[in-house]
């Protein structure tokens, strides 16, 4: 088992080491952190669970990392990005928060990943699957991590890719139920739906484009990722084409949600205009025989049979008949 180092304020950090002569992979102090950076025979993962200020010196002193990195590295990064160092490989991907089944809407995480000549250094603010799972392979197989840090940097971006399949599946599930409640009962309530799903679907690209971009530098090499071994880049590029299956689903889910948006307005045009129909009939059927009542009740006294005694019954015989022709030739015309 690896343990947990608390660490200026209750920051979890986990230290992994394996040297040459190692058979597994061992935990370190923080104490021992230098000495071991600086053998580079020995390979080093250092993950840490919501680093904040106190950590900077850590950072800035003992990785010797950029100032300007360390600054994003404490911040919340708004996309993916890949940047390149002397030293180092400076990667923040997004990763999807676990329990999002349960919720009903998913969250993301910056996960920011130094990748060094003999380290790796994880940054998230909450317990990540994608790390938790690489972390414990590496434990468990060490010829996974001798491999080097920039595999290690695959088996989590793996695992993190992956984890995008089921959301598009679940997107995809509510996508064909929207579209068959709106055929069937093309309600107000509908709109909250495509709206709701829109939003899921626009922030899964502002981060998609930015980090399929970044998985695609990783798995070509050369140029400003030649930190990446030539034999860990066929990795990076299968963890590339699963997320771009993601983008690819995301960009065919928008184009369905917005014809799905086009029939739900036409259906309720649709809809409008079958009950201005039937009220335009009624008020069609209705003129007439309005015309009728109000005729007869203006009470003249030479009126055309006011006197006679079936008058009234009359009167309702020809407005009941004069309806009648008008549904009959309603019905004629195609119209009822």
């Amino acid at each position: 088992m690896i343990a947990d180092v608390r660490y200026h304020g209750g920051v979890t950090i986990r230290i992994l080491a394996l040297a040459p002569r190692d058979t597994l992979p061992t935990p370190a102090t923080l104490e021992q952190l230098p000495e071991l950076l600086g053998d580079p025979e020995t390979l080093v993962w250092v993950d840490m669970l919501d680093p904040g200020e106190p950590e900077r010196k850590l950072l800035e002193n003992v990785f010797k990392l950029h100032p300007t990195s360390v600054e994003d590295m404490l911040a919340d990064a708004p996309t993916p990005k890949l940047e390149r160092f002397e030293d180092y490989l400076y990667i923040v991907w997004h990763a999807l928060l676990p329990g999002w089944e349960k919720q009903g809407d998913f969250s993301l995480c910056d996960l920011d990943v130094m990748v060094g000549k003999n380290y790796l250094l994880t940054s998230h603010n909450v317990p990540l699957p994608s790390v938790d799972n690489a972390f414990d392979a590496v434990k468990k197989k060490p010829e996974l991590m001798r491999r080097g840090p920039a595999y290690c940097a695959y088996l989590i971006a793996d695992v993190l890719t992956e984890r995008f399949l089921p959301l598009m599946k679940q997107l995809e599930t509510d996508i064909d139920a929207l579209e068959t409640a709106i055929v069937k009962n093309p309600g107000p309530h509908l709109l909250e739906k495509i709206f709701t799903i829109k939003d899921k679907l626009q922030r899964l690209r502002r981060v998609g484009i930015h980090q399929r971009e970044v998985l695609n530098r990783l798995s070509r090499g050369g140029g400003d990722v030649e930190i990446i071994p030539d034999e860990v880049r066929p990795f990076f590029r299968d963890a590339y084409d699963n997320f771009v299956s993601v983008v690819d689903l995301g960009d065919s889910f928008r184009e369905i949600v917005h014809s799905s948006m086009d029939a739900y307005l036409s259906m309720q045009g649709h809809k409008l205009n079958e009950i201005m129909k039937v009220l335009t009939l009624i008020s069609t059927i209705m003129l007439p025989l309005t015309f009728i009542a109000g005729l007869y009740g203006m009470n003249f006294e030479f009126m055309p049979e006011l006197k006679w005694q079936y008058g009234y019954f009359g009167a309702l015989g020809v407005m009941g008949a004069t309806a009648l022709l008008f549904v009959w030739y309603f019905r004629r015309k195609g119209w009822l």
